[in-house]
């Protein structure tokens, strides 16, 4: 079994530190605004320090993005094995990504509502062809699929479905996040009505 030695933790704690700080930029000025040298003044270092646990700023920002992220692809993809009907996976996919988005609240927001191109490259999903780049896009459109086993996969329709369906459910979170105060019965309400009700409603396709 292998241990953790301190020159390994104190390295993790440096990187923990570092990505702290610039998450506090973006949090106060947006991921455009991030610098090497700013992040250096917040932690007391000198960028020199900084750039012994990673490379440029770049990857500092994939670090920040991915780990807002996980949370919420691990949660879909668990979702896969709870049930094989298309609209319960969908309504539950819906829900867990509220509630993880809800986890999340500051990363969320800031990687949502920041349009600088380096975020824009790994958040956008209204793309055409983002079924097949983007995982909760696809999923959600496999969702789709399975919902119309009759028909004739529409693959431009079945994706606009799902954006759309992505794109709603990305803005109800933020709205949740925003009205923080928000009784919790309420909170679960529009939770639900949104995931079991609205969310099939598009992925039916129907007028």
């Amino acid at each position: 079994m292998s241990t953790i030695t301190r020159r390994e933790r104190d390295a993790q704690k440096m990187k923990d530190d570092i990505l702290a700080a610039a998450k506090e930029i973006a949090s106060e000025e947006g991921f455009e605004n991030i610098s090497i040298r700013k992040i250096a003044r917040k932690i007391e270092y000198t960028p020199s320090i900084i750039y012994h646990y990673f490379s440029n700023k770049e990857e500092i920002l994939a670090h920040l993005l991915e780990r807002g992220y996980l949370k919420l692809t691990t949660s879909l993809a668990a979702s896969k094995m709870l049930s094989t009907d298309p609209e319960e996976k969908l309504r539950f996919m819906t829900r867990t990504y509220i509630m993880e988005a809800l986890e999340i609240p500051e990363e969320f927001a800031i990687v949502h509502t920041d349009s600088s191109p380096h975020v824009i490259e790994h958040t956008s999903f209204l793309f055409r062809g983002a079924a097949e780049k983007r995982r909760a896009i696809q999923m959600i459109r496999k969702c789709i699929v399975d919902m119309h086993p009759q028909e004739t996969p529409d693959k431009e329709e079945f994706e606009l479905a799902a954006q759309s369906i992505a794109a709603a459910t990305m803005g109800i979170s933020l709205k949740l996040i925003a009205e923080k105060n928000l009784e919790t019965t309420q909170r679960k309400r529009i939770i639900d009505y949104f995931s079991d009700e609205v969310v099939v409603r598009m992925a039916r396709l129907s007028g």
